[in-house]
C-alpha cells in the first residue's frame, strides 16, 4: 500500500451507482492536474536556489471505496479503523431511501472514527443547513456539497480535507508521543527520585529523605499538638573493629541486618501499636521511618507518640536487639549501639537542627558507655559549642605555637637531690585564662592533632633544656633527666623512633631522656606500640609510666611494659594520710614495684605528712608543690643551681623519718617503722 503522505483513502457513500461512477472519473484525472500545479509552484513560488528533487512533490493519490447505504459505509469505517487503515474523507449523499439516512450514517460514522473528515453531498430540495446542525452540531469537520457539483470542486474538497485529516493524524501521533516521553521522563524521575531518596546498600531511606521529612514533621508543630515527635540517632559501637577484621563484605551484611532488626523494633506504616500500647494510633499514616545515614549510622524517626516516654522505650527496644549476635558466614559476633534521643518540637529552626540535636545525644551516650541511651538537653548543644570554640582555637595555637612549657623537679627522697625534671605544658585561652592539659590534649588526640603538639613539645623542651645544660660548668652540671609525655598514639606510629632520633640530631640532645605515658590506651595498637617501646628501652631511653592508679590501671603493665619507673597519680598520693584504703594500696604498689626492679614516683605530694609517709614506705621519688611548683626553664635553672632553697628538699635533710601511724588505724607500737592497721 503507498505511504499516508501520498495516499488518501476516500469513502464514497451513495446508493446511486451514477454517483459512485462520476467520483471515480474526478479522482482519475487528478494526477494530471496535481502535475500542472506542481509545475506552476516550481516556476512562480519557489526558491531557484533549492535543489530540483526537493521542488518536485508526489501528487497524492486517492484510493476510494465505494458503499451504496449507509449501514454499509458504516461497516467499512469499522473495517478499516480494526486494520489500520482509516478512511480520511467520506462523501455522504443525504438522500439513501433504503436504510439510514446521511444524518444517522454520520453520527455511527463518527462514532466509529471521531476525525473522520464528513462531505454531505445534498441537493437543494433535501435538508436545510440548520437542520444539519441541530442534528449534528457545530463541527469543523463537516463540509456541504450541493449538487449537482463540479469536478474541480469536489477534488479540491477531498485533498483539502484529507491534508487535514492526515494532519490531525499527525498530532494525534505527536501528542501520543509526548505523553509517552512525558511518562518515560516523569517514570525516571520517580525512579532518580527514589534512588536519591534510598541508601543504596540497606535500601533505607537515607539523609536528604530524612531532612524532607523532618520538614514536614516541623511544619505540623504547634502549641495545640497533643502527641510527641522524636528523632532517635545510633551508631553501632565496635563496627570498625568487624569491618577492619572480618573485611567489607561482612560488614555490609552486618549493616543490613542492623536495618532488619531496627524495621523490626518500630511500627510498621499500617500497625501503629506496635511501638508501644500508648502509642496514638488515631492517624493510621503516621508510621515510623528508618534511615541509614552513612556508615553505621541509622536514625530512626518516631511520630505521634502519645507519651514522650514512648521514645525511650524503642530506644532500649533498639539496644536490647541490637546487642542480640548476629550471624556473619560461619561467624556469630556482638555489636552494640548507643543512641541519642531528641524530641521534635516548634522551637527547632529546620529539620537539620533536630539531627544535630539527636547527634549530640548520641555522643553524649557514647562518652557514658557503650550501649547507653542519652536524651538531648540543651546543656549538650552548649558544651559541643565550646568543644569545637576550643578545637579552633587549638588548631591555632599549635599552628602559631602559643604553648608555654614548665618543668617540675622529681626529687631522690634517699639522696635528697633533684634527679630529673617533667616537662609540662600550658596554654592560654583566648579569654587568657590558661586551659587545663586535661582538657586541651583529650581534644588534640581526638582530632589527630596529637602527633605534631607531642612532637613541638619534645623539640622545644630538648632545645630549652640542652640549652640549660649546656651553661653549667662540667663540674657544676647535675645529673637530671628530662621527662616529655607521649601519647600511645605516637608510640603505634612506625616511623616515631625515626623522628625522635630527627629531633635528638636537631637539638644536639644529648642528657638522659624519659618518656611518660600513661597505661591506657588504644587496645587496637598494643603490638606496635610494645614494639616501639622495646626499641625505645634499647636505645637507652627510659619508658615510665604517668598516673598509675588513674582510671582503669592493671598490674600486668609492670609485667608486660619495659618500665623503669612507675608514676602514682596525684589523687592516690592526696588521700594517703586521710584514706586507709589509699594508703594500703599505694604501700602495696610501692612495694610490688621494688619486687619487679621498677622505681616508685608519687606525684602531687604536698606536705610533709605525706612526704613522711612516703620516706617509711621506701618510695624513691617524690613530685609535687612541696618541692616546687611547675617552673620555667629559668626558674628551674635557678633551683638546679641551689636545690636547698626548695621546702620539700629542706624537710628531707633536716628530718630523721619516725614511725608513722597509718590514717585509720589504732595507736600502739610500730612495726618496722609502720603500724599496720587492724580491721
Amino acid at each position: 500500500m503507498t505511504d499516508f503522505e501520498t495516499e488518501r483513502r476516500v469513502l464514497i457513500i451513495d446508493d446511486q451507482s451514477q454517483i459512485h461512477e462520476t467520483f471515480a472519473r474526478i479522482f482519475q484525472c487528478d494526477h494530471r492536474s496535481e502535475h500542472e500545479l506542481d509545475d506552476f509552484e516550481a516556476r512562480f513560488l519557489l526558491d531557484d536556489s533549492e535543489p530540483q528533487e526537493r521542488q518536485a512533490s508526489s501528487a497524492p493519490v486517492f484510493a476510494l471505496t465505494h458503499a451504496y447505504s449507509g449501514e454499509e459505509g458504516v461497516y467499512e469505517v469499522q473495517k478499516s479503523v480494526d486494520a489500520g487503515e482509516r478512511f480520511s474523507v467520506a462523501f455522504v449523499d443525504m438522500r439513501m431511501p433504503r436504510g439510514m439516512d446521511g444524518l444517522a450514517t454520520i453520527r455511527r460514522l463518527w462514532r466509529i472514527d471521531s476525525d473522520l473528515q464528513v462531505v454531505i453531498c445534498t441537493a437543494y430540495s433535501d435538508h436545510t443547513w440548520d437542520d444539519i446542525v441541530r442534528s449534528l452540531g457545530y463541527s469543523d469537520k463537516l463540509l456541504l456539497l450541493r449538487k449537482p457539483f463540479e469536478h474541480d470542486e469536489a477534488r479540491q474538497l477531498a485533498l483539502a480535507l484529507s491534508e487535514k485529516y492526515r494532519l490531525s493524524i499527525r498530532q494525534e501521533e505527536k501528542l501520543e508521543l509526548l505523553k509517552s516521553e512525558v511518562n518515560r521522563r516523569r517514570k525516571a524521575e520517580s525512579e532518580l527520585r527514589d534512588m536519591a531518596h534510598r541508601d543504596a546498600l540497606t535500601a533505607l531511606p537515607n539523609r536528604p529523605f530524612l531532612i524532607e521529612k523532618l520538614e514536614q514533621v516541623l511544619a505540623n508543630q504547634g502549641p495545640r499538638r497533643r502527641s510527641h515527635d522524636a528523632l532517635l540517632f545510633l551508631d553501632l559501637d565496635n563496627f570498625k573493629i568487624i569491618n577492619d577484621s572480618l573485611g567489607h563484605e561482612a560488614g555490609d551484611d552486618l549493616l543490613n541486618q542492623v536495618a532488619v532488626r531496627l524495621q523490626e523494633c518500630v511500627r510498621d506504616h499500617d500497625t501503629a501499636s506496635r511501638c508501644s500500647d500508648s502509642v496514638d494510633t488515631s492517624n493510621d499514616a503516621a508510621g515510623d521511618e528508618t534511615i541509614r545515614l552513612g556508615g553505621d549510622e541509622f536514625v530512626v524517626l518516631l511520630e505521634r507518640l502519645a507519651h514522650r516516654d514512648d521514645a525511650l522505650l524503642v530506644a532500649r527496644r533498639i539496644v536490647q536487639r541490637i546487642c542480640e549476635p548476629f550471624s556473619l558466614g560461619d561467624r556469630l559476633v556482638t555489636v552494640g549501639t548507643s543512641v541519642g534521643v531528641a524530641f521534635i518540637d516548634d522551637s527547632l529552626a529546620d529539620g537539620h537542627e533536630a539531627l544535630r540535636n539527636a547527634d549530640t545525644a548520641m555522643y553524649q551516650a557514647k562518652n557514658s558507655g557503650k550501649g547507653q541511651i542519652a536524651v538531648f538537653d540543651q546543656t549538650m548543644h552548649d558544651a559541643v559549642v565550646a568543644r569545637h570554640e576550643l578545637e579552633a582555637q587549638l588548631r591555632v595555637a599549635l599552628r602559631e605555637e602559643k604553648f608555654e612549657l614548665r618543668y617540675q623537679p622529681i626529687v631522690n627522697l634517699k639522696t635528697c637531690q633533684i634527679q630529673g625534671v617533667e616537662v609540662l605544658s600550658r596554654w592560654r585561652g583566648d579569654d587568657g585564662e590558661y586551659v587545663p592539659p586535661s582538657e586541651f590534649v583529650p581534644v588534640a588526640e581526638e582530632i589527630g592533632l596529637i602527633n605534631h603538639f607531642g612532637e613541638w613539645v619534645l623539640e622545644r623542651s630538648m632545645r630549652e633544656f640542652s640549652a640549660m645544660m649546656a651553661s653549667f660548668e662540667d663540674a657544676q652540671r647535675p645529673q637530671v633527666y628530662l621527662g616529655v609525655n607521649i601519647s600511645r598514639r605516637q608510640l603505634a606510629d612506625p616511623f616515631f623512633i625515626d623522628r625522635l632520633q630527627a629531633i635528638i640530631d636537631r637539638t644536639r640532645f644529648k642528657w638522659s631522656l624519659k618518656l611518660e605515658m600513661s597505661e591506657n590506651g588504644d587496645t587496637r595498637h598494643n603490638e606496635r606500640s610494645l614494639q616501639t617501646m622495646l626499641d625505645l628501652h634499647q636505645s637507652g631511653v627510659g619508658i615510665h609510666i604517668d598516673d598509675f592508679g588513674k582510671g582503669n590501671s592493671s598490674l600486668t603493665c609492670f609485667h608486660d611494659y619495659p618500665i623503669e619507673t612507675v608514676k602514682i597519680d596525684r589523687t592516690f598520693t592526696a588521700s594517703i594520710t586521710i584514706d586507709h584504703g589509699h594508703a594500703i594500696i599505694t604501700q602495696a604498689i610501692v612495694q610490688l614495684a621494688h619486687h619487679l626492679m621498677a622505681n616508685i614516683v608519687c606525684q602531687g605530694v604536698e606536705s610533709a605528712q605525706q612526704l613522711n609517709l612516703l620516706q617509711q614506705w621506701g618510695c624513691d621519688l617524690a613530685q609535687g608543690y612541696i618541692f616546687a611548683p611547675p617552673l620555667d626553664i629559668v626558674q628551674l635553672e635557678r633551683l638546679l643551681i641551689t636545690p636547698g632553697e626548695s621546702d620539700g628538699i629542706k624537710i628531707l635533710k633536716s628530718t630523721v623519718p619516725a614511725p608513722v601511724t597509718m590514717p585509720g588505724s589504732p595507736t600502739g607500737g610500730p612495726t618496722g617503722g609502720i603500724q599496720l592497721p587492724s580491721r
